[in-house]
């Protein structure tokens, strides 16, 4: 049997795993609030999402959010959360499939975040700094989907 590197020491797996480690409270503890039945839904859970708004004017968290964006929203809900507590585990012991399954999470997040990231920009009703804030949040995405593609 081979022994696998640790993780510690496969710098871009590292990076991928800490992502994933911030990325799956978040789809469940603020992006999908309002699809999560509301036994799911707490009271810190509201807290996150309302000081999220608050914090940065996200249009697609505090309006209806167009169709399409919910659709990302679901799509993160039944793919990323899965998708993230696998690789978790897949991470640590340097699964062989890790590179396809995150392919496919590279390709799917800078597809999404970079739409996000498109239409906050056309927003006329934020300012530059509040699209700046949002592109903080929004970009990561984009950037790992790009390093995930073109390694």
């Amino acid at each position: 049997m081979v022994q696998s590197a640790s993780l510690v020491s496969r710098r871009c797996d590292l990076i991928y795993f800490i992502f994933f480690i911030i990325h799956l409270p978040l789809i469940f503890l603020v992006d999908t609030v309002p699809l999560l039945p509301s036994i799911f839904q707490t009271n810190l859970s509201h807290q996150l999402r309302s000081f999220y708004i608050a914090t940065y004017h996200d249009k697609f968290f505090s309006e209806p959010p167009p169709l399409w964006f919910s659709t990302f929203i679901i799509m993160e809900l039944l793919y990323h959360a899965p998708l993230s507590l696998w690789a978790l585990g897949a991470l640590l012991r340097d699964d062989p499939l890790i590179p396809m399954h995150l392919l496919v999470f590279g390709v799917q997040s800078f597809v999404t975040s970079s739409a996000c990231l498109a239409e906050v920009w056309g927003w006329d009703d934020r300012t530059i700094a509040q699209k700046q804030d949002l592109t903080l949040l929004y970009a990561p995405y984009v950037l790992l989907g790009t390093d995930i593609l073109f390694p």
